[in-house]
């Protein structure tokens, strides 16, 4: 007796891969979808937290601290989207100085990615914990309307929240 040969037959093995082909192509947008949703949740925690050691180093050190995008002249310039630095700000002038203290910098985001245009330039946070820079950071993963846009809104008090539901970066 003859044993019967063991595996796939070429048709079978081009229907599998016909099959797994097609899984991928359905399953490749919404992985897109989901690594976007991973940045905003991601990046809108980091913010919470630095905007949190910034108010926290200011009550501590008894001194101004800002967390701004810094421009090439050490001047805040808005674009939270390069990145932005924590620094002691010893004369509350809103750029990194002599005197002035680089506590923490973090680099720019996903370029496909967007943050509201209408951000604030800076938080500046005095030795009280209080800033007169409320506003909100809004991060939009690759669309400015996306469902899983994500933001950080600060207030007078110094106090931060992370908010979901209506929001955008348009």
């Amino acid at each position: 007796m003859t044993k019967a040969a063991q595996g796939f037959t070429l048709i079978e093995l081009l229907i599998a891969l016909t099959i797994a082909g097609i899984l991928v192509l359905v399953g490749v947008p919404s992985l897109g979808s989901l690594m976007g949703e991973f940045r905003a949740q991601n990046t809108s925690s980091q913010w919470q937290t630095d905007l949190a050691f910034a108010r926290q180093a200011a009550a501590a050190y008894q001194t101004n601290v800002t967390i701004c995008p810094l421009e090439a002249a050490a001047g805040c310039d808005g674009d939270w989207a390069a990145g932005y630095t924590v620094f002691i700000d010893v004369n509350s002038d809103g750029n990194l100085g002599t005197g002035d203290e680089v506590l923490q910098r973090r680099g720019a985001i996903n370029s496909n990615d967007h943050v509201n245009p209408d951000a604030p330039t800076q938080f500046r946070f005095g030795e009280d914990g209080f800033t007169d820079d409320a506003g909100t950071l809004v991060y939009c993963p690759v669309d400015p309307e996306n469902d899983s846009s994500r933001a950080v809104s600060v207030r007078s008090t110094g106090q931060t929240r992370q908010t979901r539901t209506g929001v955008d970066c348009a």
